[in-house]
């Protein structure tokens, strides 16, 4: 019936905009990138073969990010770039393996584990301090932060809520979600228009799991009012 990334932007919009009729971009980091554009009458934009707001495959600006030439592979097969491969899980392998030749003495260098073991305790490495472990997420802050930007552009949202396992309140600390969002915050602000500076608020995401199937209810209420 609906994407389930757009089914959490709906619900996720009714808290954020306390039923106010305001815009609201929804971005969710996670193994990938969901995303999802609420209009002001509280549905998803979901374009004319369901496919808008697959913002994840849209191209990160890598000069701008120290990382020039360094395009890492995607699963859907694109190789100019995606935001998905510099902002979520899939591409924690290649920013570890970046990292990893500043930090040849890490732990983590020297670890027989696989590589998914390796990058899923960056979260919570990064949560007792470990450098290179907090290097990977304030860059994929910072990697979120522009593309806010980019998209503000394009969608001049009222709201953006940060979603996924970054802001999961039973694995994440308030330091560590406060870090990230101030970091996505302070590196959108100057590619926004000045009107947005100051206009365009950037919140966690509160529901969790429970998002999609309330989003899904909420789209039939909307829907049968219509």
């Amino acid at each position: 019936m609906i994407n389930d990334g757009h089914s959490g932007g709906v619900a996720e919009a009714r808290i954020a905009g306390a039923e106010k009729k305001i815009s609201v971009l929804m971005l969710m980091p996670g193994s990938g990138l969901g995303s999802a554009f609420i209009g002001q009458d509280g549905l998803p934009l979901t374009g004319q073969t369901l496919c808008a707001l697959e913002t994840a495959h849209m191209i990160a600006p890598l000069h701008l990010l120290g990382l020039a030439g360094k395009t890492f592979p995607c699963g859907c097969g694109k190789d100019w770039g995606c935001v998905e491969a510099y902002t979520t899980i899939s591409g924690l392998p290649h920013l570890l393996a970046e990292k990893l030749l500043k930090y040849p003495g890490h732990e983590l260098a020297q670890s027989t584990a696989p590589i998914k073991e390796k990058v899923l305790s960056l979260r919570s490495r990064a949560q007792k301090g470990d450098a290179l472990a907090l290097e990977i997420f304030d860059f994929q802050a910072r990697v979120m932060g522009l593309h806010v930007a980019n998209l503000a552009m394009a969608l001049d949202p009222g709201i953006v809520i940060i979603g996924g396992g970054l802001m999961d309140h039973e694995v994440t600390t308030p330091e560590f979600r406060g870090r990230y969002l101030r970091l996505i915050h302070e590196a959108a602000q100057p590619y926004l228009w000045p009107q947005q500076r100051g206009t365009i608020k950037i919140v966690p995401a509160v529901l969790g799991d429970l998002s999609q199937a309330i989003g899904a209810a909420l789209v039939a209420l909307y829907q049968s009012r219509s």
